[in-house]
């Protein structure tokens, strides 16, 4: 398993380390990615009429979902007296996961084996408009026209972090979410913060993977979630020491997560989704 996590970690720092530099690349619409204030419009809060559900994606088949009772969901902010403390990552059953390399680790270590991943290695806001995944054959947010899923986790912004312009980045972000609520009108969605990087890949980064900037981007997130009428996902205490970085001990590259601290931001996310904690 170590000797795996390694090879692995390998791979996606490789991937990871290039992507801020590559991820300017077009999308469905036309974004200024260069300028450092463009104006922008982020959108209202979640539209209340929504362009129907097709079956599927014309030449595709849809792939069967299995029925599932959903509880209704308290989300972030509310703590019922007589709620589980223990994360159920049953909660994911109806549950689908879009974001890049980081969040692919949490199942590549089967710590999350519940929902669906539609993940990729470099994926930003952009690319998830064109790229597949490794066995898919649309792009990754036309995935989410087959199946139904009441709740849909994102996680972008590492790869993003190099654009001279947050603000766009921002706008892209709202865009992505009209994008999921046209194929899942019914879907809560949850944006999930970036875990800092290590003390050393900050300080040396040449293309803005710096903990500061990833606050920024974070501050952000929080604030899009709350005009659009989403919930946000903060980092547990455990991926943060006291000056703001991920604990050496957390990765073996400075970026992504080891199989212990992947499991502390796991159980953080379920027990955000299970409306046990707030952030």
């Amino acid at each position: 398993m170590k000797a795996a996590a390694r090879i692995l970690c390998v791979i996606l720092t490789a991937a990871m380390l290039c992507a801020p530099l590559a991820s300017c690349g077009g999308g469905p619409s036309s974004v200024d990615i260069t300028t450092p204030d463009p104006v922008i419009t982020i959108g209202t809060p979640r539209p209340s009429v929504i362009v129907p559900v097709p079956t599927a994606v014309p030449g595709t088949t849809p792939t069967p979902t299995p029925e599932v009772t959903a509880e209704p969901s308290l989300g972030p902010g509310v703590t019922p007296t007589s709620a589980p403390t223990e994360p159920d990552y049953t909660v994911f059953d109806d549950a689908a996961f879009i974001g890049n390399s980081t969040f692919e680790g949490l199942y590549r270590y089967g710590i999350i084996t519940h929902g669906t991943f539609f993940t990729k290695v470099g994926l930003n806001v952009l690319t998830v408009h064109t790229a597949t995944t490794q066995t898919g054959t649309v792009p990754i947010i036309d995935e989410l026209w087959n199946g139904t899923y009441n709740k849909v986790l994102l996680m972008f912004g590492e790869n993003e972090l190099g654009w001279p312009s947050p603000a766009s980045f921002i706008q892209k972000y709202s865009e992505l979410l009209d994008a999921v609520w046209v194929r899942q009108p019914q879907a809560e969605i949850y944006i999930v913060a970036m875990p800092p990087v290590s003390k050393a890949v900050s300080d040396s980064s040449t293309v803005g993977v710096t903990n500061s900037n990833i606050q920024n981007f974070n501050a952000m997130l929080r604030d899009l979630a709350i005009q659009r009428g989403c919930h946000y996902i903060g980092v547990p205490s455990e991926l943060v020491t006291v000056d703001g970085a991920l604990p050496d001990e957390a990765s073996g590259d400075g970026i992504h997560l080891n199989l212990q601290y992947a499991r502390y931001w796991a159980d953080h996310i379920c027990l955000c989704v299970m409306g046990v904690i707030d952030e």
